[in-house]
C-alpha cells in the first residue's frame, strides 16, 4: 500500500440506489458511510457531493476528542453520538462473538441509535456516518436507517458485507493513525472484518419487535414525525436532485 492510498478515505460509499419492495429507491446524496476521516484526506471521487453537510461520529468520547474532527467547518456540523463507552472500546475482545457484541450495542445504546435517526432525518445533507473502522458501529447505525427506509434485510447484509472488500485499506489506516493509551488498534474484531450473522441478528431482533423496526425506534424515543421525515428524505420514485429536498435546510441543533 502506497502513501497515496493512505490519503484516500476508505470504505466511503453513497447508500443511494438500493431498490425497495414498493418500487422506490433509496435516494442518492443523502446518506454516506465510511471509515475514520483524517486530516489530509484527498477529496473523494466515489461520491457526488463533498464536503458533507453533517457528520455523525459514532466513536466513544476519548476516541473522538483526541483531535478536532477533520471535517468540522463552517459548512459541516459534527454530531458526536457514541454507541460504545470508552471502557467498552478499551476492553479486550476475549473471544467475544461479533454477533453478541452487536446485540449488546443495540440493547445499551438504543436511545443513541434513535438520536442518529433523528439527525439523519433533519440535519443538512449529505449525512456521513462513521466510527473508527466504519464496520461495526457504523454497520449497525446504517442498518437501522436502511431498515427504517424499507430496505430488505438481504440488501442490508449485502451492503454490510461489502466492507470486507475495503478492509486492507481500513486496517492500514487504523494502524497508522489511530493510537492512544490503552487502545490496541487494530483490534481482533477489526482483523476479522465483518460477519453476516452479526448484522442478521440485529435485523432479526428489530423485525421481531412489536411494530417492527419502527416500533423498536418508537420504544426508544423516536417520534412518528422523525420516522416519517426520514422515510421521505431517503426514498424516491423518480429522477430527483441527488441531494434530495433537504440539502439546503439549516443545520440541526440536536
Amino acid at each position: 500500500m502506497t502513501v497515496s492510498d493512505l490519503d484516500i478515505l476508505p470504505n466511503l460509499r453513497d447508500l443511494g440506489g438500493i431498490a425497495l419492495a414498493d418500487g422506490q429507491l433509496t435516494r442518492a446524496g443523502v446518506l454516506y458511510r465510511s471509515a475514520l476521516p483524517i486530516v489530509g484526506d484527498c477529496p473523494p471521487t466515489t461520491v457526488a457531493a463533498w464536503p458533507v453537510g453533517t457528520v455523525v461520529d459514532l466513536r466513544s468520547p476519548k476516541e473522538s476528542t483526541r483531535t478536532t474532527h477533520p471535517l468540522q467547518s463552517a459548512d459541516t456540523v459534527v454530531h458526536l453520538i457514541p454507541l460504545m463507552s470508552d471502557a467498552e472500546v478499551a476492553q479486550p475482545d476475549q473471544g467475544a462473538r461479533l454477533a453478541d457484541l452487536y446485540l449488546q450495542i443495540v440493547l445499551r445504546a438504543g436511545e443513541r441509535l434513535v438520536e442518529v435517526l433523528q439527525v439523519a432525518a433533519t440535519a443538512a445533507g449529505p449525512v456521513l456516518l462513521h466510527c473508527a473502522a466504519g464496520k461495526d458501529r457504523t454497520g449497525i447505525a446504517v442498518a437501522l436507517l436502511l431498515r427504517t427506509a424499507g430496505v430488505s434485510p438481504a440488501d442490508i447484509v449485502a451492503d454490510y458485507l461489502s466492507t470486507n472488500d475495503h478492509m486492507d485499506a481500513v486496517l492500514a489506516r487504523l494502524t497508522r493513525y489511530v493510537h492512544g493509551p490503552k487502545h490496541n488498534v487494530p483490534t481482533a474484531r477489526d482483523l476479522y472484518g465483518v460477519a453476516p450473522e452479526a448484522i442478521k441478528g440485529v435485523l432479526a431482533m428489530w423485525d421481531a419487535h412489536p411494530g417492527g423496526v419502527d416500533g423498536w425506534s418508537r420504544s426508544h424515543g423516536a417520534t412518528e414525525e422523525t420516522i416519517r421525515l426520514w422515510k421521505a428524505r431517503i426514498t424516491t420514485r423518480g429522477n430527483q436532485d441527488s441531494a434530495g429536498s433537504f440539502a439546503n435546510q439549516p443545520h440541526s441543533t440536536y
